[in-house]
């Protein structure tokens, strides 16, 4: 079998489509979901419209898991008999061990073949970096313009989130500066912001849903101006039609020339639950 060049290596938290992940030949380890005394690979053993559906009926309020050094390191074993180097791109250190699950089973490999990346980002933003990365090598750029591509995804990329309740962000602590809006939300919409790889408050939005979107979109006018050309990704909590409302709306406030949605993995669902809706903007 002929030694291709780099292999890009993510995790089941990037939240990017199937199809995607098989035209772009990107390698993607699952995370876990537990409900009880069951543990599901994320994507593989649990979609997201199950997870959806198991939600709010489950007897069990589900956990995560993080994959282990053990599962990185298979991975990369196998790629390395065919690539000769291999990026693998990871959610924010700040919000799960996966990134140091990667990290280990590179040292324990003790390779210098193996780049890990900490994208300091979640979901589809982590997901458009490593389409970048993808991307970049696939046009047969070398491993440092690839992670250039990819960082640069990351350094420019505005992510903003709107949940319905912090239950779900407080339960799994992951709700970092965000803490600071528990006990104000009576009918109000938190707006929420990845900054430095962790959730931070941005607004607090009383209103109806259509408030909070509009007001999702003029957020992102504050770090992306309006008017400016980007790339768009939107994931959600199994509620498309608000999908559908938040497109309408950046396409009259950009000049959007790629937009990305899919539902939220049943990892990143544990943590902001139904009726959350994200967006991810970057300037091309």
């Amino acid at each position: 079998m002929p030694v291709k060049k780099v292999a890009i290596v993510t995790d089941s938290t990037a939240d990017i489509p199937s199809d995607v992940q098989a035209q772009l030949d990107i390698h993607v380890v699952p995370l876990f979901v537990i409900f009880g005394e069951t543990t599901y690979r994320d994507g593989a053993d649990i979609t997201s419209k199950t997870f959806f559906d198991m939600l709010p009926t489950s007897q069990f309020h589900p956990r995560t898991s993080q994959p282990s050094p053990g599962d990185f390191g298979e991975v990369y074993e196998r790629l390395l008999t065919t690539h000769d180097e291999i990026l693998s791109l990871h959610i924010s250190s700040a919000l799960s061990g996966t990134y140091q699950s990667a990290a280990l089973a590179r040292d324990t490999l003790a390779t210098s073949r193996v780049t890990i990346l900490d994208t300091k980002s979640a979901s589809l933003g982590l997901g458009l970096a490593v389409i970048a990365a993808a991307e970049a090598r696939n046009a047969g750029q070398g491993l440092p313009e690839i992670v250039a591509a990819a960082k640069r995804v990351c350094e420019q990329q505005t992510l903003l989130i709107s949940v319905d309740t912090l239950e779900y962000l407080q339960r799994n602590g992951r709700i970092g500066k965000a803490s600071a809006l528990l006990g104000t939300l009576l009918n109000i919409h938190p707006l929420l912001r990845l900054v430095d790889g962790t959730v931070s408050p941005h607004a607090k939005i009383r209103g109806k849903m259509s408030k909070v979107l509009q007001s999702m979109v003029e957020a992102a006018g504050e770090f992306v101006p309006h008017g400016k050309e980007v790339q768009v990704a939107i994931v959600h909590g199994n509620c498309p039609e608000r999908v559908l409302e938040l497109q309408a709306l950046l396409e009259k406030s950009y000049r959007v020339k790629g937009m990305m949605t899919n539902v939220i993995s049943p990892v990143i669902g544990v943590h902001v639950g139904p009726g959350a809706i994200g967006l991810i903007v970057v300037p091309k």
